[in-house]
């Protein structure tokens, strides 16, 4: 089904049919009425009660899945394998309300109210009261079904996790300026079948960000937003209307976002994990080996970082090791617990956890979570192929896989992003670095057009003879042999550069041979055959994204065959007449390109 999303509000036109909630209305008024927690940043702009993604709802058919008895579990079982925040994301808020709600939430619901008496002046012969009933002990479940947002838990609604990767010690780190979204996952909860699915999105996606002209990596929308410190959280956001364009237009228009520190500062707060490393690697200094160890915060955060043989799909192998790692902490932390270590969690998070949730919305969700079992978490990822390409290691997406898991986490049908393609991505390359090389040989060929130029002016270094008999009367006059000064560079000699206006000197000839001119005439060829091969391309890739049959990849291939052609023959003619290639700018740095990236990005 084909939607036009709305990137500005990250809705798509579905969202005429999600439902009308009359408890909506009086939810929004008290989220704006609340205050941000002291413990993360909350970006407090005006924010609806959750809205359900019930443009898609769970109607479609699934597969009967294996029931098991569902343990109750805190908001971090929801969030846990969805990247390297997943577990910081939830486990502050869930314990956070477990352990002592009042302090996290403005303008409490009062569970047992009691009224205040006012104390009176004792008689002589009052009688002594009876002790107090104590107040009977809350249920967790309780407190958090009171604090929930009921309005929100319906259909489908998609909250997503960033990890940023701003550190203290990265704020200087090569001259690094910008932190990206290193960690991007999209948590697609289904409250009609109480599931979640985990869709991550690889952080070096081939992609468009929304509103924003060029291509980037995904882990570069939050630049495009402003930064992770950008007022409002509009980097954030930012980072959510992408996301929503990864899915078609479904929208996504909550997040939660943690940084490095948080990571570390989590795993040395319950102990540390035991893990079986699948890799050695070295990082900063440090290094691990492979097999069974014990990892602190540092270790934890140096292995869900590392990047090992990107050539072999590294980044997504990062991914993996991200999911297999946070399983691994989640059960040691079942092992160990967790409760006892609340206070610790909570403290570790200050000023590295941001929202634009509202604490009923959190509390939502952490009801949902309180039942949810671990059997009925889905996790998938968007992969792609790792591409060097625009002189970066880009992930070209599968497109074919991308449709796969919107169809199997919402039930719809969405197009091919067929521009996002590996071969549409390879043509537009392809053609960037054809416009490139047409533009740089520019000045070779003005610089040679001169010189033949002025060469043509010139007699032939061998004239003809003319013939003639003297008189008897006059005496033959007798010439000085005359030599040529002039050499060709085909010889390896220093080209003598004429003038137009004064062309002739004694003794001097035509400077480039015949075989000269014949490689200027095939350059000029070559250059018309990469021109006419650019503009067929073109057509065919018209024709590729609308569907029809074409000649796309054999087309792109040209492109890049002459392309190749052009700079051999240009660097054979620049050494025959003397014109310096370091004049020449065969490569071309797309993302310092302000007429085609509008923003810059360092992608380091």
């Amino acid at each position: 089904m084909a939607r036009t999303p709305d990137h500005n509000t990250g809705k798509s036109d579905h969202s005429a049919h999600m439902h009308e909630d009359p408890s909506r209305n009086h939810a929004q008024e008290q989220a704006t009425e609340q205050e941000a927690l002291p413990e993360y940043g909350y970006h407090g702009m005006e924010v609806e009660p959750f809205v359900p993604t019930d443009a898609f709802p769970s109607t479609h058919v699934r597969s009967k899945r294996r029931h098991v008895k569902k343990k109750k579990r805190a908001l971090w079982a929801l969030m846990l394998v969805g990247g390297f925040i997943l577990l910081a994301v939830g486990g502050v808020f869930a314990y956070a309300l477990l352990l002592n709600p009042s302090t996290q939430f403005v303008g409490d619901v009062v569970l047992n109210p009691t009224e205040i008496v006012a104390l009176e002046e004792p008689s002589e012969t009052a009688v002594m009261p009876e002790a107090p009933t104590p107040t009977p002990t809350l249920d967790p479940y309780e407190v958090i079904s009171a604090q929930a947002d009921l309005s929100m838990m319906q259909n489908i609604v998609n909250v997503l996790l960033i990890g940023v990767d701003y550190a203290t010690e990265r704020e200087t780190w090569g001259g690094k300026k910008e932190f990206h979204a290193d960690v991007m996952m999209v948590m697609a909860i289904n409250f009609d079948e109480n599931r979640v699915d985990l869709i991550s999105l690889p952080r070096d996606t081939y992609a468009k960000i929304p509103g924003v002209k060029g291509i980037y990596k995904l882990n570069a929308s939050i630049n495009c937003g402003g930064g992770f410190d950008a007022p409002g959280g509009a980097g954030f956001l930012k980072t959510c209307e992408a996301a929503s364009w990864m899915l078609g237009g479904i929208p996504v228009n909550y997040y939660y976002a943690v940084t490095m520190p948080a990571v570390k500062e989590l795993v040395d707060a319950v102990g540390g994990v035991d893990y079986n490393l699948d890799i050695s690697f070295k990082l900063a200094g440090r290094s691990y080996s492979a097999g069974p160890t014990h990892l602190n915060g540092q270790g934890v955060l140096d292995y869900l970082r590392v990047r090992k043989y990107v050539s072999a799909g590294g980044d997504l192998n990062r991914v993996n090791r991200q999911k297999e790692m946070l399983v691994a902490i989640f059960e040691s932390m079942q092992k160990k617990n967790l409760i006892l270590k609340a206070p610790e969690i909570i403290s570790s998070f200050e000023g590295q956890l941001y929202t634009n949730c509202t604490l009923g919305q959190t509390a939502a969700l952490t009801k949902f979570a309180y039942s949810l079992d671990k059997d009925n978490i889905g996790m998938h990822s968007v992969s792609g192929t790792i591409t060097n390409i625009f002189n970066w290691n880009f992930c070209l997406t599968d497109q074919t896989n991308r449709v796969k898991i919107i169809k199997q986490v919402y039930g719809i049908d969405v197009p091919r992003e067929l521009e996002y393609t590996a071969d549409y991505a390879h043509y537009r390359w392809a053609d960037m670095i054809a416009t490139q090389y047409l533009d740089t040989t520019r000045g070779l060929v003005e610089h040679v057009s001169r010189a033949l130029a002025a060469d043509d002016l010139l007699p032939t270094m061998e004239p003809t003879p003319e013939y003639y008999t003297p008189s008897p009367e006059e005496m033959p006059e007798t010439f000085e042999s005359i030599e040529p000064t002039g050499t060709t560079g085909a010889n390896g000699g220093s080209i003598v550069r004429l003038s137009a206006q004064s062309p002739t000197r004694n003794g001097q000839y035509q400077q480039y041979t015949i075989a000269s001119r014949i490689l200027f005439d095939n350059f000029m060829m070559s250059l018309d055959s990469l021109e006419e091969a650019q503009a067929y391309a073109r057509k065919e890739a018209q024709k590729y994204v609308q569907g029809k049959n074409n000649s796309f990849k054999q087309a792109t291939q040209d492109v890049k065959d002459y392309s190749s052609h052009v700079k051999t023959n240009a660097l054979q003619l620049a050494y025959e007449f003397g014109y310096s290639t370091s004049k020449f700018m065969w490569t071309y740095w797309y993302d310092k390109d302000s007429s085609f990236n509008e923003v810059r990005v360092d992608f380091r």
